[in-house]
Formats: structure tokens, sequence, C-alpha cells
């Protein structure tokens, strides 16, 4: 389990396939990603992956074929939201953030209003009916707020800070980004239908 507030921005080095799935290697920055020991979680752009194997330059991950069909595509030279998960003696600053992508979201416009960035997202139609005004979502890892819901599409104001400490920095319109909804309105739903 994890928070969605980013720890540091790693760049995949390498990504080789393995029939369908595949082996990725991410640079990352030793100083702020610590205390690893092989077979920890690490969110990697909001997925939840397990580390294979690391030295003090290197994070190395196996990635499912089923994880691959949930997720966006990752890119050589691509930078990277990395966290390591919640300790029970650790502060949550976000929301709780599983590393069970539910979508790929687009996003569609970039506003820019008082320093700070107005992001429009275009959410698959079946993950909408969980995304509310002013709750919570995860956009690659990070944990944010959404500001306004118009159709298929949602509004989520970025601070500076938050666009310097992301990979967020580097995004663009049409960029596409692993989501995953607030777990409650999946249990709520869930218990609504009285399964």
């Amino acid at each position: 389990m994890f928070t969605g507030i980013i720890e540091s921005i790693g760049r995949i080095e390498s990504i080789k396939k393995n029939g369908g799935d595949i082996a990725l290697s991410i640079q990352y920055d030793n100083t702020k990603i610590t205390n690893l020991e092989v077979g920890d979680s690490v969110s990697v752009n909001g997925a939840c992956l397990t580390l294979v194997n690391f030295n003090n330059k290197i994070l190395d991950f196996d990635v499912s074929s089923e994880s691959l069909k949930t997720i966006s595509h990752f890119n050589v030279n691509e930078n990277v939201n990395l966290e390591l998960p919640l300790r029970l003696n650790g502060k949550i600053s976000g929301h709780f953030v599983f590393g069970h992508v539910d979508g790929i979201a687009k996003l569609v416009e970039i506003k820019e209003k008082d320093g700070c960035q107005i992001w429009v997202i275009k959410a698959p139609s079946t993950l909408m009916k969980y995304i509310a005004k002013k709750g919570s979502i995860s956009i690659s890892g990070v944990s944010l707020t959404v500001n306004e819901i118009n159709n298929d599409t949602f509004h989520i104001n970025l601070v500076p800070f938050t666009l310097e400490h992301t990979s967020f920095k580097f995004s663009k319109i049409n960029d596409y980004f692993n989501i995953e909804v607030d777990m409650l309105a999946r249990y709520v739903e869930t218990l609504m239908a009285g399964n």
C-alpha cells in the first residue's frame, strides 16, 4: 500500500521482452530511495511492482503480461514516479493507493492559472462513475484531488511543487497515465449491489 506522495523520479534504462512479460530496469536516486530489499513492492507510475534485483544505480522488475494489459506502456528513457510502500510508523500525506491500476487516462488539455496547471483528463467511461468531485484519485502514482467533472473528463490542479517533484514536469497533451480510482468508491458500489 502507498500514499501517492512521490519520493523520487526514475528513468527507464532498458526494457527486455521475455515472452509476453518484460524485464524493466530503472535508474534511480539512491539518496532518495533507500533501505531496499529484494522482494519489496515499489510503485512505478502507480503500478505496484516487485523488486527482483537492485544496485546503487538500477532497480530491476519483472512485469507480467497481465499487468501490461492494464497499464500504460513503458518506454526507454521515460521518466517515472517512484514510491516505496507505506510504513506503519510513517505519516499519510496523500490517500491510500494500492498500486492496482484501474485503467489508462489521456491528458487532453493544460490550462495555466496563478502559477499552477489545471489538467483536463479523459478517463475510460467505465471508470468515470468512480470519480467524484473533491474525491481522491491516483494518476501515475500521484495522489490528487478531483476538482471538476464534465461527462468523460475530470480536472485536477497541479501546484508548482507537484510539477517539480514528479514526472509530470515532462508531460504534454496526449500523454497517457495510469489511474487508480479511490477504493472506497468500489466498496460502496459492491455494498449497494448487495454482492
